[in-house]
């Protein structure tokens, strides 16, 4: 039934599961569709799922901090059934976004169909029949923005056949998340400059490959202001990032609280990264 109304990499491997794959009936909006697909569950009870949003020509959604303006996704999943009282969901993962500009405004989201990957996890051996019930929030904008607010659901049985297409559809929604940094693509250093209200980053880029975009997400009431870079003497390719902070924030939420997705474009295109943010003093 289908009503209206925060990386984790797995190797091909992982998902060499032997139980079933589901999937929702689309809800249908105005400029696309969303539903909720499920792969193959693993021998430890993962269930990897996405949420995959339709859109139409000229139509976009949000990533998970919009800027300017826009509808952050929200998604909240619960089961029911036998072993539904070990059942876990770890939240929404998005890939790196686009930036947009329309007048005054600036906000980072998706022009083209896109998949959103979710963790799902039973405990290992719990029986394989549930009920998914996912509650979903977004927005999807053309010249104006409209709410879409719906339910899927999925029902898995245990004596289903795997649907291959839908494994594999939903390990590219995985493979296409942002990487861990690595020692050639990473934070070098970061720094919040509190007299400019600016963030300054180092960052080290791969051979061959220049800076894209910088996307930060960040509690709600802290704004950033698309990101100015240079490359330095030493190679580095440092960028300020303007922040406007809540009125009673002293300075940055701490504990790694900003995250930042990093794109690059290199020799053999697009890739990206996500990493927390840790400031020096």
């Amino acid at each position: 039934m289908a009503t209206l109304s925060a990386v984790f990499f797995f190797s091909c491997a992982a998902f060499a599961g032997t139980a079933f794959a589901a999937r929702s009936a689309w809800v249908e909006t105005v400029g696309g569709g969303i539903r909720l697909v499920t792969g193959a569950r693993l021998d430890d009870g993962t269930l990897p799922a996405m949420l995959e949003i339709r859109l139409e020509p000229g139509w976009r959604t949000y990533w998970s901090d919009p800027g300017s303006s826009g509808i952050p996704p929200e998604v909240t999943i619960t089961a029911t059934g036998p072993g539904s009282e070990s059942f876990v969901s770890s939240g929404l993962r998005l890939p790196a976004p686009k930036r947009f500009a329309e007048g005054d405004l600036d906000y980072a989201g998706y022009d083209q169909p896109v998949a959103f990957p979710l963790f799902l996890k039973t405990a290992p051996g719990a029986p394989e029949a549930l009920t998914l019930e996912a509650s979903v929030f977004l927005g999807i904008c053309k010249s104006i923005c409209i709410p879409v607010q719906a339910t899927l659901d999925v029902r898995l049985s245990g004596d289903a056949s795997d649907n291959p297409l839908d494994t594999a559809r939903v390990r590219s929604a995985f493979a296409a998340l942002p990487a861990a940094p690595r020692p050639d693509f990473a934070v070098a250093e970061a720094r919040f400059d509190e007299a400019g209200s600016e963030i300054a980053l180092a960052l080290t880029l791969p051979h061959g490959a220049t800076l894209s975009d910088v996307f930060l997400a960040a509690p709600s009431g802290y704004v950033f202001r698309r990101a100015t870079s240079r490359v330095d003497a030493a190679g580095l390719t440092q960028v300020r990032i303007a922040a406007k902070r809540p009125a009673k924030a002293s300075g940055l939420p701490a504990g790694g609280a900003i995250r930042a997705t990093i794109s690059v474009k290199g020799p053999s295109g697009m890739s990206a990264i996500e990493t927390p943010l840790v400031f020096k003093p």
